[in-house]
């Protein structure tokens, strides 16, 4: 059954997915935020992670608000149900982008002088800058989903293709990681390796945003 996603070309619907728009600006910005954190992180700049780390927990809650804001919209009614359906799974999963970056932004301040190999954190740096991108793409391809669902198609695939990227370089951090456990105190190999595992899945949740934008423009075509 096909949905009326039609819709997406009347004023209050683009109103909607202009609210999409303005949440994944904020995700964009934690994801920016994270990126120079881990950087800080490189060069020793503790008292910047810290700062940075702040700023990310304030984006990621201006995150919320707009998502609150968006589900609060959707629940007056007049859409379809499947509509309303496939975007509240867009803003959800988003905002999951977010939550995951968050986490790892934690995790980094709990092992803040661990004092971890440069060649780990390069790790991590490329990965998180990786997510950035990810979530650009994604903001790009919401954009395009009213008047060129193909260039949404088209942006999405690239969304997966750096999941995929993502994936490998964990493989190799993790290696880094089983390696220094060898040396370090147990507390700080888990929440070290807790630290990659989050920065890999909000790369996930890029992936899961890709599908459902996928969805929806299947639907418009």
């Amino acid at each position: 059954m096909r949905s009326t996603w039609t819709w997406i070309g009347r004023r209050r619907e683009r109103g909607i997915i202009a609210m999409c728009i303005e949440h994944l600006g904020r995700i964009i910005k934690v994801a920016e935020l994270f990126e120079e954190m881990v950087n800080k992180y490189v060069e020793r700049s503790y008292d910047e992670v810290k700062k940075l780390y702040t700023s990310i927990f304030n984006t990621e809650r201006e995150a919320d608000d707009v998502k609150r804001k968006i589900i609060a919209e959707l629940s007056k009614g007049m859409f379809h149900p499947i509509d309303r359906e496939e975007l509240i799974r867009l803003v959800l999963t988003s905002d999951d982008i977010a939550a995951y970056l968050k986490a790892a932004a934690r995790q980094l301040l709990l092992i803040l002088t661990a004092d971890l190999p440069k060649q780990l954190l390069d790790q991590c740096l490329i990965m998180s800058q990786k997510v950035t991108k990810a979530c650009k793409l994604i903001k790009d391809a919401v954009i395009n989903l009213a008047d060129n669902p193909r260039k949404s198609l088209e942006l999405a695939d690239k969304v997966e293709r750096i999941e995929e990227e993502v994936d490998e370089i964990r493989l190799k951090a993790l290696e880094l990681v089983l390696d220094i456990c060898k040396r370090i105190e147990v507390s700080t190999c888990i929440v070290t390796k807790d630290f990659v595992h989050e920065i890999e899945e909000a790369s996930d949740k890029c992936e899961d945003v890709a599908d459902v934008i996928r969805s929806i423009a299947l639907l418009t075509l």
